[in-house]
Order: structure tokens, then C-alpha cells, then sequence
């Protein structure tokens, strides 16, 4: 008893001085490392990037003009062709015949006519005497056969225009097999060079005249590429054209816009073209108005019909743009936004929430930079060149936390050109 009193008593004793002894204090955590660095003044090129797709000058489905059994397929499947390659040949045994028969039909109608010619010039003389016996009186030669003369002569009038009509019948017969008879052979119609599809009908089959697709050719050189440009951006381009005189005339053949395009797997807009084409009207679906620009595809003809393509069109003359790089922009809902280093309360470094409005982005070195416009709200404070925006880090940035800074050197330094590409 007196033994667990006392272990009672020890326990007591250690929890005693355990509570009076002071925790050691918890330390702050490390402000978070962001990297920031100066946004940039450049002059940039102005124009609008767009998301289009290519398409073909031309698009031909051939078809055949008449009809018979495919005889003969002279191209492979996939080929490059040129204008007026031969790609079918239809048997033309039947054609052939036919043509030989009209023109036999032309030659024999072309001999009926000189007999019926000559028969008419002997009528004609047979009754200019009867004529003249008539005038001078007398009985040598009666009424009734002066009659019969005349007849004669007018019948053979008759019979020789039936029978310029019946060439002119034969030697439209001729043409029109002459006509089939050369489209048993059936040519590439497009302009230049172009690509052939596989063929969509086999030798020995029936093809029918102008109801059998046989394949299709896309020509290659140049090539377009199309795009949908908002309504608001037309309505700038517009008064740019008309009113400032800054953009030239599309209308003016001889001073173009400006284009470019790239792809999914290229850096920037390597290719250089300009707008030929600009809709009507906009689209009411849409708010948008369709916009075309061509473009040269030398060989190997690289770039082919119903490819998406980045374009960017000309929409203004140089200006100089404040920039920062693309990743430094947060959003927020509807909202763009950047963080730019501050002093707090306490005198320590931090970010500040600064909403803006942003312009397009822009390819420069291969690096995306965003063009900033203005901030955000009527006298709110404005971007500038002497600004630290953090561009790495964001996610760890709270507004008035304190924060550790890198400051680097411009992403992309301002000397930069920034050119077509």
C-alpha cells in the first residue's frame, strides 16, 4: 500500500515539472521563390492571329462524258498529275464506228448536194429559154410546157437546199461523234499540278455518262488557307482602310495585305502570302466574316487541303506594345491578370493583384509573349517597363504574402526583332 502510494506520488512529481518546462517557438515558414522580371517595350508589327484551314485552288471530281466500259487507267493511285495528262480511256470501238458512220453520211450528203446543184443549174438554163421563147412570142413552145419548166426548175431549187440541210445535219452528227469519240480518253483538267485521289472505279466496269464520280484532283500550287475574322476586328481592318489609309485597298490588286501561316508543328509563321479574298458579308450565325489568303507551295507541295493552320493577317502599321511572357498572364474567370512585386506593410517584398486587358500574343524567338494593352478599371495603375511581374511561380503567389524574388533578364531581350515569323 504504502509502496503504490509513493509511485503515485513519483508520477505526479515528473508530470509537475514536465508542464513547467517552455515549448521551443515554431518557425515562420521560408517566404515562397517566384522569378520575375521587367516587362518589355517593343515595337511589333500589328496584325491578328486567326485558326483556319487550307484548301485547294482547285477541287475536280472527274466524271466521264460518254458512256461505255473502262478500258484503261493510266495513272497510280495518290500520283502527282499535270493539265491534260491522260488518267482513263473508255473503250472506243462503238464510238469509233459511229463516227466513221457520220462521216460517210457527211460525204454522201456532200455528193447529193453537188447532183442536186447541177440538176438545178440545167433547170435553171431549160426554163431561161423557155423564158425567152415566151417573150418573143409566137407558138413555138406552149403554155403548159413553159409551166412544167418552171416547176422543174423551182423543184430543183428545192431539192438543193434540202440538200445543204441534210449536210449541215450529217456534219453535226460528225461533230458530235468526233466529240465522243475524243472524250473516250479522259484528261486532268486542273490547272498546274494537283494530286489524284485513288480511283473510285476499276478497268471493265460500266461508267455512265457524267453519273459516275471517277476520282478527284486537288491542285497543290498555290493553295489558300481561310479563316473566320470576328466582327469587331473587320470593323477596325475597315476603318483602317477607308478612313486612316494605313492598310491598303483589298480591292487594289496591286498592293495586297500581308499574311502568314504556320502549323501544329512549326515555330511561328515561316510562310508568307497575302489576303486575295474577303467576304461580303458577316455571317449572322457567327458574327464573323470569311477571310482568305494565298499562299506558294513549291515541291515537294508540303501542305495539302483540309490541314488547320495558324494564320496571322496584317491589321495595322507597327506600334510599340508592352509585352510580358505569356506564362506571367493568370485568369480568373473573365479576368486577366498579373502579379507585380511590392513593398507591404511591413516594408517586405510581395505581390500585388493587378487585373489588365490584354492584346494578342505574339511569337518572338520561338517565345509566346502576351501584349498587354492597359490595366484593367478607370485610374487604376498602369503596367510599366520598370515593373517586376512575376512570370514563374504564380501558383504559390497570395496578394500581400510575403514572397522571395529571382529577378531575371527579359525572357526575350527588347532588341528582339519581331518579323513576319
Amino acid at each position: 500500500m504504502h509502496r503504490a502510494t509513493r509511485a503515485v506520488g513519483v508520477l505526479c512529481l515528473l508530470v509537475a515539472c514536465g508542464c513547467g518546462k517552455s515549448q521551443a517557438p515554431i518557425a515562420p515558414p521560408e517566404p515562397p521563390l517566384v522569378v520575375a522580371e521587367n516587362p518589355v517595350e517593343r515595337t511589333l508589327d500589328s496584325f491578328t492571329e486567326f485558326t483556319g484551314y487550307m484548301r485547294s485552288v482547285e477541287l475536280q471530281e472527274v466524271r466521264a462524258q460518254v458512256t461505255g466500259y473502262l478500258k484503261t487507267i493510266y495513272f497510280a493511285d495518290g500520283d502527282i498529275v499535270t493539265e491534260g495528262q491522260k488518267l482513263y480511256e473508255i473503250d472506243p470501238e462503238p464510238y469509233q464506228a459511229a463516227f466513221d458512220n457520220a462521216k460517210a453520211t457527211v460525204e454522201k450528203a456532200q455528193a447529193d448536194e453537188k447532183n442536186a446543184d447541177a440538176q438545178r443549174v440545167v433547170a435553171r438554163a431549160d426554163f431561161d429559154r423557155a423564158e425567152a421563147v415566151m417573150k418573143k412570142g409566137g407558138s413555138a413552145l406552149s403554155q403548159e410546157e413553159y409551166d412544167k419548166r418552171k416547176a422543174t426548175w423551182e423543184s430543183a431549187v428545192a431539192s438543193c437546199g434540202a440538200a445543204k440541210a441534210t449536210i449541215g445535219a450529217a456534219e453535226a452528227a460528225l461533230h458530235k461523234a468526233r466529240f465522243d469519240l475524243t472524250n473516250c480518253v479522259i484528261k486532268s483538267d486542273v490547272k498546274g499540278v494537283g494530286r489524284i485521289s485513288r480511283t473510285l472505279l476499276t478497268k471493265g466496269n460500266l461508267v455512265k455518262t457524267g453519273d459516275t464520280v471517277l476520282c478527284r484532283i486537288t491542285s497543290l500550287d498555290p493553295i489558300y488557307a481561310y479563316v473566320d475574322v470576328d466582327e469587331l476586328t473587320s470593323l477596325a481592318c475597315r476603318a483602317k482602310i477607308f478612313d486612316k489609309k494605313e492598310l491598303p485597298d483589298p480591292r487594289d490588286k496591286s498592293s495586297r495585305l500581308k499574311c502568314w501561316f504556320g502549323q501544329k508543328d512549326e515555330n511561328g509563321f515561316p510562310h508568307a502570302g497575302v489576303v486575295d479574298y474577303i467576304g461580303p458579308e458577316i455571317t449572322r450565325g457567327t458574327g464573323t466574316r470569311e477571310v482568305r489568303g494565298v499562299f506558294p507551295n513549291p515541291p515537294p507541295y508540303r501542305y495539302g487541303p483540309g490541314e488547320s493552320v495558324r494564320v496571322k493577317i496584317e491589321t495595322g502599321v507597327p506600334q510599340k506594345y508592352l509585352t510580358v511572357p505569356e506564362l506571367a498572364v493568370g485568369s480568373q474567370q473573365q479576368q486577366k491578370f498579373v502579379y507585380v512585386i511590392d513593398k507591404n506593410e511591413k516594408g517586405e517584398e510581395s505581390a500585388t493583384f493587378l487585373p489588365v486587358r490584354v492584346g494578342p500574343v505574339r511569337d518572338v524567338g520561338g517565345v509566346r509573349l502576351q501584349v498587354i494593352e492597359t490595366t484593367s478599371g478607370d485610374g487604376a495603375r498602369q503596367l510599366s517597363p520598370a515593373d517586376r511581374v512575376v512570370v514563374n511561380g504564380l501558383l504559390r503567389v497570395r496578394p500581400g504574402v510575403p514572397v522571395t524574388v529571382k529577378l531575371q533578364s527579359p525572357t526575350v531581350p527588347a532588341k528582339t526583332e519581331v518579323a513576319a515569323k
